[in-house]
């Protein structure tokens, strides 16, 4: 009895034991689906235990070859551009500067012949009666005649060579009634003391404001008035009416009409045209004729009048311009009083260069004196204190 019931609870047991196994089967298979779904299993190859070294594979890299992009006329637009605009500026400036040449030559071979019989040297050294100097300007040397030393010629004829100058000329005509013009100067440089010292011009109207504001002679030592024994077209800048009455002679008068057409300026001067900085001792006298061109080459022979005036006045002038001594001592006046003014000028343009040359020591002393040390600005500002004191003591002795 005892040993079959023994059997009864070991059954049991096992049956039990049983359940619990398949139910923890069960669990388990149930956890084991859930985790398949979350996690993805990977498996491990297996290393094998010796592997063969694998031959390193290089992959070919591309050659180092530069290609350049296809060119096209469109692409040199630029650069061709900039060479055409350069050819024709050259091909202007030759152009331009042998029209110049041209013109000069032109001018000389009117006035060869005039000047060969009053001068007894014609050109420079070398023998050229004609020296360039640019593209637009040619001189001219002349020499050996009673009554001047020397005279100076210049040619400046219009910018024919410079496109650039040629187009803003151009525009500033539109808007200007001083249009750019082929110009003769002569600069005569007279024989110290064979007349007396004075002042005079003759301008055309169009340019007397102009020169008078550029010349510190005519703006200083003349009046600006009309004669009616010439032409409208003339302003008189002269010293005195004595100079007037004198120089414009029948002859003269006689010039001055018949070159009226180019005639620019005539001044007779014994003072500088630009304003002194200190007193000159020994001036120059001077005569200065500026005439215009005539556009055709061909009538070119018309100014020779305007040289025949020249040569006219180089003899008149030594030989008329002698004044009475009133009007001397009122020249003389008139010199001495802008004399005193160029040396009051000269001595406020010292006296500012003194002072700025105070400001700027005290402006350095000042910046010394910033990088110091407190104790030695303190100890600075103090004899800078007593030198002061002492300066107001001594002044004060002087005055007692």
């Amino acid at each position: 009895m005892i040993r079959r019931l023994k059997n009864v609870l070991l059954f049991l047991i096992a049956l039990v034991l049983i359940c619990q196994l398949f139910t923890r089967i069960a669990i388990a298979k149930d956890e084991i689906d859930d985790w398949d779904d979350e996690v993805e299993i990977t498996e491990t190859p297996i290393k094998p235990v010796f592997e063969p070294p694998k031959e390193e594979i290089h992959e070919p890299k591309p050659l180092d070859v530069k290609v350049y992009p296809k060119l096209v006329l469109s692409d040199f637009y630029r650069e061709m551009a900039m060479i055409v605009m350069i050819v024709v500026y050259l091909i202007v400036y030759f152009i331009g500067k042998r029209a110049n040449e041209a013109i000069a030559v032109k001018w000389m071979e009117k006035h060869i012949a005039l000047l060969k019989e009053n001068f007894s040297l014609v050109g420079n050294d070398k023998g050229s009666s004609l020296i360039q100097d640019g593209p637009a300007d040619y001189l001219f040397y002349l020499s050996g005649r009673r009554n001047c030393q020397f005279i100076h010629g210049r040619i400046t004829l219009k910018p024919r060579h410079d496109i650039l100058q040629i187009i803003t000329n151009f525009v500033t005509s539109q808007f200007s009634s001083k249009a750019v013009t082929d110009t003769v100067t002569y600069n005569v440089t007279m024989n110290d003391g064979a007349y007396d010292d004075f002042v005079f011009g003759i301008t055309k109207k169009d340019r007397a404001s102009d020169l008078r504001q550029s010349r510190y002679d005519l703006k200083t030592f003349t009046k600006q008035s009309n004669n009616n024994l010439l032409p409208n077209v003339f302003n008189v800048h002269s010293e005195s009416v004595e100079i007037s009455d004198t120089i414009l002679s029948n002859r003269v008068i006689e010039l001055l009409k018949a070159s009226s057409q180019y005639l620019t300026y005539l001044i007779i001067t014994d003072q500088p045209r630009i304003r002194p900085e200190k007193i000159i001792e020994n001036k120059q006298k001077l005569l200065t004729v500026m005439h215009e061109l005539p556009n055709d080459t061909s009538k070119f022979s018309d100014v020779t009048i305007i040289t025949e005036l020249v040569l006219t006045l180089i003899d008149f002038i030594p030989g008329q311009c002698s004044f009475r001594a009133e009007t001397r001592q009122k020249f003389n006046k008139n010199r001495e009083e802008a004399d005193k003014v160029i040396q009051k000028n000269l001595a406020a343009e010292r006296q500012e260069e003194i002072q700025q040359k105070k400001a700027d020591k005290k402006r350095a002393e000042a910046e010394r004196v910033a990088k110091l040390s407190p104790e030695e600005q303190r100890k600075y500002e103090e004899k800078e204190r007593k030198r002061e004191l002492k300066k107001k003591q001594k002044k004060m002795v002087k005055k007692v």
